[in-house]
């Protein structure tokens, strides 16, 4: 997550503290449209192999590792998910846009009971394989166009908000979070 010394007054990203968040993430590409056309996705269609990328991240993450049911019904729930939400698109799994997963999110928290279900069960397994597929040279991934979904300030930002919420804990994010209130309360 964001390193708890970022001063969200500083100015450097502006936004909410989940776009905030997202955009420290991010790395130099914080929008599709600010990607080199050499580093963009299109030009990998041929190249990646879905399925195999994915059987990779699950054997070197450890997700091989845990109970069927998780592996089953988290993992692979998620992944089942994406790959028909992709097959019926013909968006290919691993180079897909931020406005598929904004889509594809949406769709899904339909059938979901709550934000903390819908970041469990279907944007963290995706959320990890993407983020393994950026730190892994033999992948085009220069920039994560989940975390670029959540600067459109919909279901993935209300998702990712939900994987920060763990923070409300910490006396910096606590602190953050009220200098947040006072940047919105003095922009009304």
């Amino acid at each position: 997550m964001i390193e708890t010394n970022y001063d969200f007054g500083s100015g450097y990203h502006e936004g909410s503290i989940v776009v905030q968040d997202a955009l420290a993430h991010l790395g130099v590409y914080k929008r599709v449209e600010d990607v080199p056309t050499r580093h963009s996705f299109e030009e990998f269609f041929t190249e990646v192999d879905a399925g195999d990328a994915w059987e990779t991240f699950a054997v070197e993450t450890g997700v091989v590792d845990l109970s069927k049911h998780t592996q089953k019904y988290k993992y692979g729930k998620a992944r089942r998910e994406w790959w028909d939400y992709c097959a019926e698109r013909s968006i290919h799994p691993a180079l897909a846009d931020p406005t598929d997963f904004e889509e594809h999110f949406s769709e899904q928290m339909e059938g979901m009971s709550t934000y903390k279900s819908g970041h469990d069960l279907r944007f963290r397994p995706l959320y990890l394989w993407y983020r393994w597929m950026v730190w892994h040279a033999e992948y085009p991934q220069l920039y994560n166009p989940m975390l670029m979904a959540v600067l459109f300030e919909g279901t993935t930002a209300n998702l990712w908000r939900t994987r920060i919420h763990d923070r409300e804990d910490d006396p910096i994010w606590n602190a953050n979070a009220e200098a947040e209130v006072q940047l919105t309360q003095s922009n009304e």
